[in-house]
């Protein structure tokens, strides 16, 4: 008889995804991946504040989980139009950063086989990227972004706890890609510099991404013509030649009109936008960020940034 974690991938690759699973046993060696970081004093306090809160422990809502899916959606480039002053810019959303639909679709698909078998389903909240690896799904490239199999790195990872027989556990050593042996492209590519070959952790508090996910005005070293997305940063991810295949794949995105934009570069607050501008934002998960959305938007129209070059 086929097993549930069988029935469970066939079900997710139907639709395009690709799975692995790992046991929570291994829950706290993921833990310390994360925590030598810290030891090492590699990671900058104020990142890790705001993004490295994990909870490690077996969920509350379902403390007899027993195994971690970690799915990878591919998930492409999305670009959004603003009209401003007569000038219709271009304005590119990285993968990962749309999450809402993709995580419904494969929570359904997972409660679809889990459900009928008699098993639950809790969302984790884990260092997805770092687990993925662990699972074999994905490796990691010199940029510390991860990168999967027919999908590069523009894709957007989801994992959920389940207490569904342990019947495979995928986990294995740390891997980064052999294709960053001997290419440096995104290193070189970096405008702020944040990738190094004498470590393996970037400079993540130097990262454009981080920068341009963070409130307030951007540090004075930064030159406006480094920006080239709406939110995050598509530099090292354009320039890799394993994303060569992948950079060409963009979804069109909502179309803000003159008077949406001008609302926008005023930061209304959104409960004040009319319903459908809401709706807009909503279709590209800006509600999730829109107190940078005003300052990302602008520094694009003011440096006559359009869309990015895809070389």
């Amino acid at each position: 008889m086929t097993g549930v974690i069988n029935t469970t991938q066939a079900e997710l690759e139907k639709n395009g995804f690709k799975v692995k699973t790992v046991s929570i046993t291994h829950l706290s060696e993921l833990q310390e991946d994360i925590d030598k970081f810290h030891r090492q004093g590699l990671l900058d306090k104020q990142l890790s504040d705001s993004y490295l809160r994990f909870q490690y422990g077996t969920p509350e809502d379902l403390p007899g989980a027993t195994i971690i899916f970690i799915i990878a959606v591919p998930q492409p480039i999305t670009r959004a139009q603003f009209t401003w002053q007569g000038t219709t810019y271009e304005a590119d959303i990285p993968p990962t950063y749309i999450g809402k639909t993709d995580d419904t679709r494969v929570k359904d698909i997972l409660t679809s086989v889990l459900k009928p078998a008699g098993y639950r389903l809790a969302r984790a909240r884990l260092p997805v990227k770092t687990l993925a690896v662990r699972s074999g799904l994905m490796q990691y490239g010199r940029n510390n972004i991860t990168y999967v199999p027919g999908m590069g790195s523009f894709q957007r990872l989801v994992a959920f706890y389940s207490d569904c027989p342990t019947e495979r556990d995928d986990w294995q050593e740390l891997k980064v890609m052999k294709a960053c042996e001997t290419c440096f492209k995104c290193l070189e590519n970096c405008p702020t510099q944040c990738i190094s070959t004498d470590r393996f952790l970037i400079h993540a508090e130097n990262c454009l991404t981080w920068l341009n996910e963070s409130e307030g005005d951007f540090p004075d070293w930064v030159k406006p013509d480094w920006h080239n997305a709406l939110i995050g940063c598509m530099h090292c991810q354009l320039i890799c030649p394993v994303n060569k295949t992948q950079i060409k794949k963009v979804a069109d995105g909502p179309i803000f009109s003159e008077k949406e934009t001008g609302l926008l570069l005023q930061k209304i607050p959104s409960d004040k936008l009319a319903e459908v501008t809401r709706d807009k934002l909503v279709s590209i998960s800006a509600n999730d960020w829109y107190e940078v959305l005003a300052r990302n938007l602008r520094v694009l129209i003011e440096s006559r940034l359009f869309t990015p070059h895809v070389p």
